[in-house]
């Protein structure tokens, strides 16, 4: 089988454990899918994709710090991108979710710093995430994880939803596959 299809079906399963809530499994996955990417011509757009489901799992298997750190590490490596207006997009809403993870850790002043930045580079309107969350750090407010998931909810920050997930193609790595 080609490996440009391979990690298309075993990132695919990835997303079938993560909406089963095992996000152990469904790392294993992405991290397998990513390193099967590496070599192909369109990997950087992969590598954005599989990126945004890997943040997903940690995210919401509680691993926020490695949310932050991976966060940095990507916004570091974007900066060394021509900053045209996807890459700012892009930095934007990496920089988001590590936001999102600081106030998840109750951590209200760097998510604050952050998503001011943010707004800055973007403008106001641009991120409507950011905006709320902004709007209510400025005015002082403690911000709860429920607030935080509804708000996820309202504005489709998961990437991976079931009704964007096909089972048909979704493939399965043998249980001695490692990427960890």
């Amino acid at each position: 089988m080609e490996q440009n299809i391979l990690h298309y079906r075993i990132a695919e399963r990835g997303k079938m454990h993560a909406l089963d809530k095992n996000h152990k499994e469904a790392l294993r996955h992405y991290k397998e899918a990513l390193k099967l990417t590496q070599k192909q011509k369109d990997s950087e757009l992969f590598f954005q994709h599989y990126s945004q489901c890997i943040m997903e799992s940690l995210e919401l298997s509680g691993a926020h710090d490695e949310v932050i750190s991976f966060c940095e590490n990507y916004r570091n490596f974007l900066q060394e991108k021509e900053q045209d207006i996807l890459v700012r997009k892009h930095n934007a809403f990496v920089g988001e979710r590590q936001a999102i993870q600081h106030i998840l850790k109750e951590e209200q002043e760097e998510a604050k710093e952050l998503l001011l930045r943010i707004q800055k580079d973007l403008g106001r309107g641009k991120q409507p995430m950011t905006d709320e969350l902004l709007n209510w750090l400025v005015r002082g407010y403690r911000i709860k994880a429920d607030q935080v998931r509804r708000l996820q909810q309202k504005h489709n920050y998961f990437i991976v939803r079931k009704e964007s997930v096909n089972p048909k193609i979704a493939m399965d790595l043998p249980e001695g596959i490692s990427p960890f």
